[in-house]
């Protein structure tokens, strides 16, 4: 699997990722690290769609679950979409945000292999032994 943070998220919270999932067999990147900053989520879809490889965008976009266009595009290109809770934007610190994406790491692993292609995760802002929320992209 291949996870792009969108640019609701630093980059470093990508680097801060990428040694644990490269260990593991995926990849981590940015949009800002690939140079895709500012492309409209509908485009970053197709640009990142690849058979071969299941793409995972993470966003704090809530409101990508209810844009028509958007839940299409997730659909047609079989990506899964990793939506941040309110809470990810309202912590400021970098760092803690970084610290609370790599506990949820193994977790947010598990519950994307399981995802149809075409899935919405949910990704809370606490420290819960709960699976993700997830549902199909209609």
């Amino acid at each position: 699997m291949r996870f792009v943070f969108d640019e609701n998220h630093p980059p470093l919270i990508a680097r801060c990722l990428r040694p644990f999932a490269e260990y593991s067999g995926h990849q981590v990147t940015s949009v800002r690290d690939l140079e895709l900053e500012g492309t409209k989520d509908v485009n970053l879809f197709r640009i990142l769609a690849d058979q071969s490889l299941l793409t995972v965008l993470v966003t704090a976009d809530r409101a990508m679950a209810r844009r028509r266009h958007e839940i299409e595009a997730i659909r047609d290109t079989g990506a899964i979409a990793l939506i941040c809770a309110k809470g990810w934007n309202q912590e400021r610190d970098t760092l803690n945000r970084a610290r609370m994406m790599m506990w949820w790491w193994p977790t947010i692993l598990e519950s994307a292999g399981k995802a149809k292609p075409g899935t919405f995760l949910a990704l809370p802002w606490t420290k819960s032994e709960a699976a993700l929320q997830r549902w199909l992209a209609r």
